[in-house]
């Protein structure tokens, strides 16, 4: 893994008690020479990765909308921020940067990038390792949620096999490391479903 981008949340109110999951994501980074792609912003833990990249001098990429920008709400220090006009054209610079995803505590705008790169690996669009941060179980309920969904014939069971989940960031880096996407994508499983109950 060269580049990573990290999901978080950019709220004031989100620093502690993950605060210190930042600061070990970046000096994990610094040690294995892996640089940082993130959403651009000053604020929240994304204002805090940004911080700490600087002063640890792990290369970091920031990309930002222009209706943040025009808010004043972009970090100031990074050497290297995009501008786009789009939250998608967002995204999908931080998709094409990045070798892995990182999935930080945070809120929709979190969620909303776990489950868009979550849904391009089952379709096999990509094959990068998506590392999602459990601590203090933040996201059980959203497991608990897949586990209906599959329950209920909503969701295939093998989803949890396209990420990667830890409570302690160098052992989820290490897991995302190891990690191969399966085989089959759900547009195989599609086809081959719709061909067994073609007519003969």
């Amino acid at each position: 893994m060269k580049n990573i981008a990290v999901f978080c949340a950019s709220g004031k109110q989100y620093i502690e008690p993950f605060g210190h999951l930042v600061k070990e994501l970046v000096r994990y980074c610094k040690k294995e020479n892996i640089g940082v792609i993130y959403g651009g912003a000053k604020v929240g833990l994304m204002g805090l990765l940004a911080d700490e990249c600087i002063e640890e001098r792990v290369p970091i990429i920031g990309i930002i909308p222009q209706g943040i920008l025009d808010k004043e709400l972009h970090h100031e220090g990074i050497e290297q921020l995009t501008i786009t006009k789009t939250m998608y054209e967002r995204k999908n610079g931080m998709y094409e940067l990045s070798d892995a995803f990182v999935v930080l505590p945070g809120s929709l705008g979190t969620l909303d990038e776990l489950f868009e790169v979550l849904c391009l690996s089952k379709l096999h669009i990509h094959d990068k390792a998506i590392g999602i941060l459990n601590f203090q179980q933040f996201y059980d309920s959203i497991f608990a949620h897949f586990d209906k969904m599959i329950e209920q014939g909503f969701m295939d069971a093998d989803v949890k096999k396209y990420f990667v989940v830890d409570n302690d960031i160098e052992s989820l880096l290490n897991k995302m490391k190891s990690w191969e996407r399966p085989k089959q994508s759900d547009l195989d499983k599609a086809v081959k479903l719709n061909n067994s109950a073609a007519p003969l």
